[in-house]
């Protein structure tokens, strides 16, 4: 018998998987909020019951759950303000999953960008200029990033700038 398959799936196996040991609380509170809204646009509503059980279980990753949710018409349960928190999700999911971050430090920022969220919500008609602080904040320090980089591609977890590429 060829030890070889067995020497290489253990390899594979002792490789660091990032979507395993995560926490599914902000999923599962995104999909809590819009499967208790009312307001939310059918649309959402649908997605979500198809998808969002499936991303909570990791069968979808959280780069296209955000992503999606970024795009989707959200009808009266949205904000404006909600594609921009879930680019920058998105974005924060694909640097992590690239290792470029550790577990910590995509949860943390995982968990500032929920908060954002949900503070917007209830902050109402500020709420828009609290997401809007926030991107501006992380703008100006990206900016000045060197080597020089295309900033869209990049975040600041905690006061560390990590990018994409």
């Amino acid at each position: 018998m060829n030890p070889l398959p067995t020497l290489l799936l253990a390899a594979f196996l002792a490789l660091p998987a990032p979507a395993f040991a995560l926490s599914d609380a902000p999923l599962r509170i995104l999909t809590s909020y819009i499967d208790s809204n009312a307001n939310c646009s059918e649309q959402i509503a649908d997605w979500n019951r198809k998808n969002g059980k499936r991303a909570i279980a990791g069968e979808i990753s959280r780069e296209f759950y955000y992503r999606v949710l970024g795009f989707l018409d959200w009808g009266a349960c949205g904000r404006p303000y909600f594609k921009p928190v879930f680019i920058e999700l998105q974005k924060a999911w694909t640097i992590y999953s690239n290792r470029r971050v550790s577990e910590a430090e995509y949860t943390a920022k995982e968990a500032e960008l929920i908060n954002l969220l949900f503070s917007a919500l209830q902050a109402g008609d500020g709420g828009e200029a609290m997401v809007r602080r926030y991107e501006q904040s992380i703008a100006a320090k990206l900016i000045r990033l060197e080597p020089e980089r295309q900033f869209f591609n990049c975040t600041y977890f905690g006061d560390q700038p990590k990018c994409i590429d």
